[in-house]
């Protein structure tokens, strides 16, 4: 029987990139295992699509990547996507789209503004969008090049999000939490992402065992679907909670020195 191919996804801010700094430094020893190896790193995140490609760029990638909470899954253009799924030509990539444009986004976000004060990154200057995250200004206009999911920021805070993500979804919008902010989108999710990814692989490449690693409340519809899940404390030393999984790995610590750690255990099992 023909061995199980391996796919590792991986969210990015607080995983695998410092939450702080952006860096991936620590987790090279990792990393150059992974290449060596040929295994595929699929980077799942609410980042933009723009902003994925500037980390795949430095990360030397060419495997699949989920950008925007699942909004949409690109390949690269020599991946031969089966005949049964319809893609788009998208900057040199066969794109895969599951959420709904911004603009609908946008449309239904604007009735919650009747019960909640928030600034969205639609609405968000540039400059401001450096001072809440640390990127530097030519990542922050990366990230604002929103195509399916709309961050947020609560003004007042002490709204309750729980509260407020009742409120959007009674609107249809999906609501999550990330690392720093508020996700708003429509029908895109990472779960439902990875599953169409672990599909079109299966078809084309046989038997896979995956692996997902993710820290924040976005991650878990990814980890659910996954058969080794790994997850990383909070910044605080916490867990999230809600992910109830067969096969799950919590570590120490989080960013790329705990992606590290746990990914040379793994592989060198």
């Amino acid at each position: 029987m023909k061995s199980p191919k391996i796919l590792i996804f991986t969210d990015l801010d607080g995983t695998l990139l410092d939450d702080k700094t952006y860096s991936f430094k620590p987790a090279l020893p990792a990393l150059k295992i992974i290449h060596s190896l040929k295994i595929p790193l699929i980077l799942v995140s609410s980042k933009t699509r723009a902003e994925i490609e500037f980390f795949r760029k430095r990360l030397s990638l060419d495997s699949p990547f989920i950008a925007e909470n699942g909004g949409g899954i690109f390949f690269p253009d020599r991946f031969k996507l089966p005949k049964d799924f319809l893609y788009e030509k998208v900057n040199g990539c066969n794109a895969i789209f599951i959420g709904r444009p911004i603009k609908e986004v946008l449309e239904k976000i604007h009735k919650l503004k009747e019960d909640f004060p928030f600034e969205g990154f639609s609405e968000i200057p540039v400059k401001e969008i450096v001072a809440l995250t640390g990127l530097t200004l030519e990542q922050a206009i990366l990230a604002s090049k929103r195509e399916f999911d709309e961050p947020i920021v609560l003004k007042n805070p002490l709204d309750d999000r729980e509260i407020f993500c009742k409120k959007a979804s009674d609107l249809g919008l999906d609501c999550v939490y990330g690392g720093r902010f508020i996700h708003l989108f429509l029908d895109g999710n990472k779960g439902k992402a990875v599953e169409i990814v672990l599909n079109i692989y299966k078809q084309l490449r046989g038997p896979i065992f995956s692996i997902g690693l993710g820290d924040s409340p976005n991650d878990i519809s990814m980890l659910r679907v996954v058969d080794k899940a790994i997850l990383m404390q909070d910044r605080d030393g916490t867990y999230i909670k809600g992910l109830v999984h067969p096969d799950l790995t919590k570590t120490e610590g989080n960013g790329p020195e705990a992606w590290n750690r746990v990914m040379l255990s793994i592989l060198s099992a």
